[in-house]
């Protein structure tokens, strides 16, 4: 039989979740320095495209034009331009499944990488993660579900979405629309981050200073009176947890100011955390004062 390159078959529903949980299970499991996500991609598209190209020069053509290079987040934008691609193939335009890939992959990346990695990650492990501390059974738990199901569901729609929008895809989701949505997403993660800073950073002064003032003597005049004024109470008199969010300020300017690796940071922080406090400057809490 000649081939053709023109799509034969038609799809159901059945092989599009083949392909979708082929994409699922394995999309990561080859991914490699040369091609990155390649085969991971081509293997979650074999089922569709065995069923829209029996021909079997045409199948293999198809295959081999989803071998080439590709690389994206593998939860938020590879489900995405996966089923974009598996609706082009069936209509017969591979040229707009191969661009829609090309033209997606670099900025889904970018969107993906902010809002899983950077951002809703940071969130659920840090909640978690805060739950462990306190010997709570709930933190991994309630990481392993709020990972395990809205990261399914995320993928499911998109890959379903995606298909059934098919060449508008590119248009939907235009570079301006994305970048709008990487920055709202940011500075929203931000936000709530920001605001576990003090249950995670324990840090306050120990330090005190003298102060001298005057006080009226019950027995007439006034009599100069010496006190030790901590310095930590000072500090929560002008603003709240003041020294954890400047630590975290300072770890973060320098992260972007001299693109600092995340574990030199973590090693100035150590080091910080032992001179200081064997000095008997800072301590992770305030000493309790004894029962009389």
């Amino acid at each position: 039989m000649a081939s053709t390159n023109v799509p034969t078959g038609r799809l159901e529903r059945r092989d599009l979740l083949a392909s979708f949980w082929r994409y699922f299970w394995s999309f990561q499991i080859s991914w490699n320095y040369e091609r990155m996500q390649a085969l991971g991609f081509a293997y979650a598209m074999e089922p569709v495209l065995r069923k829209l190209f029996p021909n079997d020069a045409d199948y293999e053509a198809a295959l081999e034009r989803h071998l080439v290079f590709f690389n994206t987040n593998p939860v938020v934008g590879a489900p995405l331009i996966i089923g974009s691609a598996i609706a082009m193939e069936e209509a017969g335009a591979p040229a707009s499944a191969e661009g829609v890939k090309i033209a997606l992959m670099g900025p889904m990346a970018g969107v993906g990488d902010t809002i899983i990695w950077a951002l809703y990650n940071s969130i659920i492990f840090v909640i978690g993660a805060n739950w462990a501390l306190q010997g709570n059974i709930l933190g991994p738990i309630f990481v392993v579900v709020m990972v395990a199901i809205p990261y399914t569901v995320a993928r499911y729609w998109q890959f379903m979405w995606a298909y059934s929008q098919g060449r508008s895809l590119a248009t939907s989701l235009a570079s301006g629309a994305l970048e709008r949505l990487t920055e709202g997403a940011t500075v929203l993660g931000l936000i709530v981050i920001g605001g576990f800073i003090p249950s995670i950073v324990k840090i306050v002064t120990t330090l005190t200073y003298t102060q001298t003032v005057s006080a009226i003597n019950p027995k007439g005049g006034f009599q100069q009176v010496t006190s030790k004024t901590p310095v930590q109470t000072q500090l929560d008199a002008i603003l709240p947890f003041m020294l954890p969010v400047l630590l975290t300020g300072i770890v973060y300017w320098l992260l972007k100011r001299y693109n600092l690796n995340p574990l030199w940071a973590i090693a100035f922080v150590f080091v910080l955390g032992i001179v200081l406090g064997g000095l008997g400057w800072f301590a992770p809490a305030l000493p309790v004062a004894p029962a009389s």
